[in-house]
């Protein structure tokens, strides 16, 4: 969908009977153990501090084998808090998943396209 902002320009109401109370953010988690995880190359699983002023971007398994590995995926995982943690905790994340049109070749040396490399990925780990 496209917002022609000239002829419909954004605007911030002044009614803010309808807007959310801002939510309190914490300092630092209430669970130290939760967070995002990775495997590094040498098996290790680690913890990873994303500082607040930062963003951290995931390379996956297809830009890895398009770039022959000179993008290397990294596994990784999100730990969330402890049944033993008070109170209401969420971990807001924005993912933004981009890929290859399904028909675009991605393993050029097995002549797959992201469909079918995206279905074998599935498979193997249904």
């Amino acid at each position: 969908m496209f917002v022609d902002e000239l002829a419909s320009p954004p605007t911030i109401s002044s009614d803010t009977s309808s807007a959310l109370p801002p939510l309190k953010e914490l300092d630092k988690s209430p669970d130290p153990k939760a967070g995002l995880y990775i495997h590094s190359r040498s098996g290790n699983v680690t913890k990873v501090n994303i500082p607040r002023d930062c963003l951290a971007f995931q390379t996956g398994q297809a830009l890895e084998t398009i770039t022959r590995g000179k993008f290397r995926a990294v596994p990784h995982f999100v730990r969330g808090t402890g049944k033993d943690v008070p109170g209401k905790v969420a971990r807001n994340t924005l993912a933004v998943f981009t890929q290859p049109n399904l028909w675009e070749v991605v393993d050029k040396d097995r002549g797959l396209d992201f469909a079918a490399f995206a279905r074998e990925i599935v498979e193997k780990n249904h």
